[in-house]
């Protein structure tokens, strides 16, 4: 954001310098030209020394710092071998899992099965249903329905699961005991039934 501001007064110290040039050849005032590059070259000097290349922080040991720290502080809470890595994951699931189901409760319910790591959407809503089933009769009309951007978005939720949760995870989304409709994993699309 800081490098867009900082083109944009450059730009507008050019456009300054160029009026100020064109009011000293015509004889005309130079208050107004001289003011507006006054303040263009103040902004533009700001906004560059602004700019994070010329941080003079030294980022590298900070970082190594936190990172040494980070890793000490994760096995201190093993006790005789033991890891707590699962349990944490669990819950992460379990969250991710109430997420999806608040974000989608007016979609479909949201099941997740631990051991094929695959979260699950029941569809409920009667106006997706008919969607769903007119598409079943006429795949051609997939277009028509918004299909492809319907997908994509859940596609998106599947990269997001990956992001959050690692690999190997699946997102399906299907109506009643049907085959599922879509399927994802890490966020790409492995099944659309109207493509």
């Amino acid at each position: 954001m800081v490098l867009g501001f900082a083109i944009i007064c450059g730009l507008i110290t050019i456009i300054a310098i160029f009026s100020l040039t064109l009011a000293i050849q015509r004889h005309e005032s130079k208050v107004g030209p001289g003011l507006v590059l006054i303040i263009a070259l103040i902004l533009t000097g700001l906004s560059v020394w602004k700019l994070p290349y010329w941080s003079h922080e030294p980022a590298a040991p900070t970082t190594s710092h936190t990172v040494k720290k980070a890793k000490l502080n994760s096995h201190s809470g093993r006790a005789f071998g033991s890891s707590t890595t699962t349990t944490d994951r669990r819950s992460t699931e379990k969250k991710i899992q109430q997420q999806l189901q608040k974000s989608l409760n007016k979609m479909g319910t949201v099941t997740f099965d631990h051991a094929s790591k695959t979260y699950e959407v029941t569809v409920t809503d009667t106006n997706l249903k008919k969607t769903i089933a007119a598409l079943q009769q006429d795949p051609s009309q997939a277009k028509k329905a918004k299909w492809p951007q319907f997908a994509n978005s859940f596609a998106k939720t599947s990269a997001s699961l990956k992001k959050s949760l690692g690999n190997g995870y699946t997102f399906k989304i299907r109506v009643g005991s049907q085959a599922p409709v879509l399927i994802f994993k890490d966020g790409y699309i492995v099944k659309n039934s109207f493509e």
